[in-house]
């Protein structure tokens, strides 16, 4: 699971609110198994983005998809953006997946 903090600039500038603060999630199926993506952010950010349902049998089974997360989480992170992430061509697909899935699971959280 990946944390991400910001300097403390909320003194001088409150953040916009761009998400209803709670934890979101989103579902895909590989291979006829269900994966659960977590996304939690509060008003302004990101905070952390991890598999709620991963558990050593599905790791033995895809040994790419965990990896795949943790690079996607990190520069989602770091980058408060879903553009231009980049991925191994190795998990191309899988990351996609991934990516689609945490999209899915911020549209809940989105302030309109």
């Amino acid at each position: 699971m990946y944390l991400c903090f910001f300097p403390d600039t909320a003194k001088t500038k409150l953040p916009k609110k761009k998400y209803k603060e709670g934890v979101y999630t989103s579902s895909f199926t590989l291979n006829n198994t269900e994966l659960e993506v977590e996304v939690s952010v509060d008003e302004s950010q990101i905070d952390s983005i991890r598999f709620s349902n991963m558990d050593e049998t599905v790791d033995a089974m895809f040994p790419l998809v965990q990896p795949a997360m943790e690079d996607i989480a990190q520069q989602i992170c770091e980058t408060q953006s879903l553009e231009n992430i980049q991925y191994s061509e190795d998990s191309a697909y899988t990351s996609q997946i991934i990516i689609d899935a945490i999209k899915n699971a911020l549209k809940n959280a989105e302030i309109e």
